[in-house]
C-alpha cells in the first residue's frame, strides 16, 4: 500500500515540476495558458455492465455526477490552431452510475493535443481534441485511458478566461477501470500579455 502511495506521489510531483519548467520557460514567442477550477466524473452514461446506454442521461448532474477539485492543467501554441495540453485532476467518487460509494478517491493525469476552429487570439476559441491519461481509483487498480472531447475558451480580457471541457475517457474493459466522461469548468489565465503586439510584428498565431 505505502508503494502505491509512493508511486501516486512521484507521478504527481513530476507532473507539478513539469508544469512549472513549462510556466517559467516561456519567451515573447512562446505562449502559455494555464486553469485552475473544478471537475465533474459521470461514469453513468458508458454502456458499461450495470451502467446506462452510452449518451443515455448524460446531463443528470445530481444523480450521477462527482463534483470536485481542483483539475489544473495547461496549453500550449504549437502551430497555427494546434495546442498541445497537460493537466491533473483530483475527484471524490460518492456515485459509481446508480451505485453509491463511500468517497474513493480519484487522481488523473492527462495530456492531448487539441484543434482549435478559430484562430487563438479570438475571444471565443472552440476546439476537439484527443489524447491520453493514466487514472487511480482508490481500491481499484490504476490503468491508461484514452481521451477525446470538446471544450471551448472564452477571453473576458487580455489575460483572463474561462474554459469549458468535456471528454469521454475509454478503458479496455480487461481493467478494473471504468470507462467514464470528465467534465471541467476553469478560470484561465494567458501568461503572455503580448499577444498583440506578437501577432502584428511577426505573424503568429499564438495564444
Amino acid at each position: 500500500m505505502k508503494t502505491t502511495s509512493s508511486k501516486k506521489s512521484l507521478l504527481v510531483l513530476t507532473f507539478f515540476c513539469c508544469l512549472n519548467f513549462l510556466l517559467f520557460s516561456q519567451n515573447e514567442n512562446n505562449k502559455w495558458v494555464v486553469g485552475v477550477g473544478i471537475n465533474a466524473i459521470d461514469y453513468y452514461p458508458t454502456n458499461e455492465d450495470n451502467m446506462g446506454g452510452f449518451f443515455n442521461e448524460i446531463t443528470n448532474a445530481k444523480d450521477h455526477w462527482n463534483i470536485y477539485g481542483p483539475k489544473i492543467h495547461a496549453a500550449r501554441f504549437i502551430r497555427e490552431k494546434v495546442n498541445l495540453g497537460a493537466s491533473f485532476s483530483l475527484n471524490k467518487i460518492s456515485k459509481l452510475g446508480d451505485i453509491p460509494v463511500n468517497d474513493l478517491m480519484y487522481y488523473a493525469l492527462e495530456a492531448h493535443v487539441q484543434y482549435a476552429f478559430l484562430r487563438n487570439e479570438s475571444k471565443f476559441v472552440p476546439y476537439v481534441f484527443v489524447g491520453g491519461g493514466y487514472n487511480w481509483v482508490e481500491g481499484f487498480n490504476s490503468a491508461g485511458t484514452v481521451d477525446s472531447g470538446i471544450g471551448a475558451n472564452y477571453w473576458f480580457s487580455e489575460k483572463v478566461g474561462v474554459n469549458a471541457q468535456g471528454a469521454y475517457k475509454y478503458n479496455s474493459p480487461d481493467y478494473a477501470i471504468l470507462s467514464h466522461f470528465n467534465y471541467s469548468l476553469s478560470v484561465i489565465f494567458r501568461l503572455n500579455s503580448n499577444r498583440r503586439s506578437s501577432w502584428a510584428g511577426n505573424g503568429n498565431r499564438c495564444f
